[in-house]
Formats: structure tokens, C-alpha cells, sequence
């Protein structure tokens, strides 16, 4: 891995996703997708002074949503803008930072990668020469009222920062969308297809090539 200092990342995001910053500049980005949700989205049968009620309850909802994410370590949100109807988000997902140990070096990293992979449903990923660590987590519906859902994480250490971890998590709800022969879930290929585009920025200083 490089010794540069990561200074963030980038992904290649298809229309309609659009990111929600958790650090800072959070509740403007909130508005902002709420305003344009409320233009293209607002259902026809819901009176004109019911959109401002609606907005605000949105904007609460979306904003519980990141709270909650940042207070695990969110970096950023990601959420699909065409899956909101009558403003229900059905798919997300969340980068964050995560530390696995204060002490962990960079000769530990390996270990630790092969101790995740021993998990079920979990398999290695290489993208642009950095390796994680993908789990895909199937979830039953709690009751027969409610719908299945899905998790993909995406998981590994910071280049040159064995002691900082980023993890990606995909979920959605609902029965999986399938291809042409009825098997898979295009929202999960989607999802996977976004982070194959995964690449780390670095600070200038150093970068050298």
C-alpha cells in the first residue's frame, strides 16, 4: 500500500445518487435534495399546503438518518434521489471510519483481513490494488408484515493508517429486483458496481506520482 497520506476518496456515482455530507455543510445538503424531491416527486393527489409540512417532516427523517450515522463514524451518505416515492428511501448506503484497535500496525493488517474472511458470506475484493474485505448479510423480515432486507459491507484499512478503517454499507429493503434470469438483485450489482470504482485521494504534498 502507499505511504502517501490519505486525504479522502472518490466514487463514481450514477444518476439519480447523490451524497450527503456528515461532517459538516449536513443539513443544506438535506434541504437541498428535500427542495428538489418536493419539484419532481411531490405525488399529484398531495395538496399544495401539505408540501411544507411534508418537506419539513422529510427533512427531520433525512437528518435523524445522518445524525445517526455520524455518531457511528459516517462519513458520508449516499441515497438513490428516483427510490424516494411519497419521500420513502428504500435503498442507502454509508461510508464511515471505523478503528478496530488502537494498537494495530501495518504487519497486522493481513491477519486481521483473514480473520474477517472466515466469517460467512464473506469474500476478498481487490479494486484499483487495495484489497477488502465484502459480506453480504441477508436479513429476514421480523414479522409477516414487514419486508426482507440486505447489507454489503465493504471493509479495509486506510492505506498507510493500519489504525483507521473505512467501511462501506449498502442496505435496502424490499424483494430484490432481478435481471433478465430472475436471479440476483440489480440494486445489489449496483451497489457493487459503485465501489469497483473506489479510488483513494491523497495529500499533495508527497504525491509525486
Amino acid at each position: 500500500m502507499s505511504a502517501r497520506p490519505v486525504s479522502g476518496y472518490r466514487v463514481a456515482l450514477p444518476p439519480p445518487w447523490t451524497r450527503i455530507p456528515l461532517r459538516r455543510g449536513t443539513e443544506d445538503a438535506v434541504r437541498a435534495i428535500v427542495d428538489d424531491v418536493a419539484e419532481h416527486h411531490t405525488p399529484k393527489e398531495i395538496p399544495p399546503d401539505q408540501v411544507g409540512p411534508k418537506k419539513r417532516e422529510l427533512v427531520a427523517a433525512m437528518m435523524t438518518q445522518a445524525r445517526e450515522s455520524a455518531d457511528k463514524g459516517g462519513v458520508d451518505l449516499y441515497i438513490p434521489l428516483d427510490a424516494i416515492h411519497g419521500y420513502a428511501v428504500e435503498a442507502s448506503f454509508v461510508v464511515s471510519e471505523v478503528t478496530p484497535s488502537a494498537l494495530m500496525e501495518a504487519d497486522e493488517v493481513p491477519q486481521v483481513m483473514a480473520s474477517l474472511l472466515r466469517d460467512p458470506g464473506t469474500e476478498p475484493v481487490t479494486v484499483a490494488d487495495t484489497v477488502w474485505v465484502r459480506r453480504l448479510v441477508e436479513v429476514p423480515p421480523p414479522d409477516a408484515d414487514s419486508a426482507p432486507s440486505k447489507r454489503v459491507e465493504y471493509v479495509t484499512a486506510l492505506p498507510g493508517a493500519p489504525r483507521y478503517w473505512i467501511l462501506s454499507s449498502f442496505a435496502t429493503v424490499g424483494d430484490p429486483i432481478t435481471g433478465a434470469d430472475g436471479e440476483g438483485d440489480l440494486r445489489i450489482e449496483l451497489f457493487d458496481a459503485i465501489m469497483s470504482t473506489w479510488r483513494w485521494e491523497y495529500d499533495e504534498e508527497g504525491s509525486g506520482g
